[in-house]
């Protein structure tokens, strides 16, 4: 099946009415030509394995009522360890960080299908560069030569895609632009970053939109005087990837398991409030032009 069919036809599957959907089991709709006898999903730990195993057993056990097949998690030290299993085939899905991904398409051939959404409609996010009313700042031009505050070296929205994002904009070389803003510094956090706007510490920086939304909502003294000079283009979340090499009805199949998982608890603990949606590997071509951008590779990214 072709690959831009596959996010088509499992979500018409997940369409069905509820009605239908109770007169079929879905594994028993897949062609298992070619499949594995074990699906492996990778899952980073972020505490004790034995936690992990048990947060995880509502996907893992949904993934074998969709499949039909033996599900198991595979749980890798970091993503590098997740692109390796990948690409030597001892992994057949796996939650990669953007950059990450990039990195698992060039060695291990891997594809996005969905990605966990916070907002069901507004799968990306955005870096804002921002400053205050009285600044004088109104363009990226208006930028030179000013007091300007980075998040964090390793941020993609506090410091990677805004900094792409204004060599694009200035013309200026990625060498060069810390010279051409003047007084560069970085801040630590996105918080402070903003706070450090407010209390006139910095002219300018580099944050996340959703920290000055949150910002803003929460009423901060002095947000009503921020304002936002420029904004980069969409940043994807972390996609959730399969091996390419795998037959095209258990990619589909795997993509309609992922869409029809609506274990509340689960999602919300994730922060994927909305669920899973359907993404493509085009998705994530900002990511591509932000490496070149910054004369980066992909594995200096993550």
């Amino acid at each position: 099946m072709p690959r831009s069919l596959l996010g088509i036809a499992a979500a018409l599957l997940v369409g069905l009415s509820a009605s239908f959907a109770l007169a079929f089991n879905p594994a028993d709709v897949w062609d298992k030509t070619g499949w594995p006898d074990t699906v492996r999903i990778g899952v980073l730990p972020e505490e004790d394995i034995a936690v992990m195993e048990s947060r995880y057993q509502p996907l893992k056990t949904h993934f074998e009522d969709v499949l039909g097949v033996r599900v198991e998690l595979f749980f890798g030290t970091d993503f590098s360890a997740m692109i390796e299993a990948m690409r030597f085939g001892n992994l057949e899905v796996s939650k990669l960080g953007p950059f990450a991904y990039i990195l698992a398409v060039e060695r291990a051939g891997a594809e996005a299908i969905v990605q966990g959404a916070q907002r069901r409609f507004e799968p990306t996010y955005k870096s804002f560069v921002i400053t205050r009313d009285d600044s004088g700042i109104e363009t990226v031009a208006d930028l030179q030569g000013r007091t300007f505050a980075w998040v964090d070296p390793a941020s993609a929205s506090g410091y990677l895609f805004p900094r792409a994002h204004l060599i694009e904009e200035s013309g200026v070389s990625n060498d060069d632009l810390d010279g051409w803003l003047g007084t560069a510094i970085y801040a630590g956090g996105h918080d402070a970053a903003v706070r450090a706007v407010i209390n006139g510490d910095v002219d300018a920086a580099s944050v996340s939109d959703s920290q000055v939304f949150r910002m803003t909502v929460a009423e901060v003294p002095g947000m009503d005087r921020i304002r936002v000079v420029t904004e980069t283009a969409p940043i994807p979340r972390s996609p959730e990837a399969v091996r390419g090499d795998l037959p095209g009805t258990l990619k589909a199949a795997i993509t309609y398991a992922y869409l029809s998982f609506n274990d509340q608890a689960f999602l919300e603990a994730h922060n994927y409030h909305q669920g899973f949606i359907v993404v493509t590997d085009a998705d994530y071509d900002v990511l591509r032009r932000t490496a070149a951008a910054l004369g980066l590779s992909p594995e200096d990214l993550f």
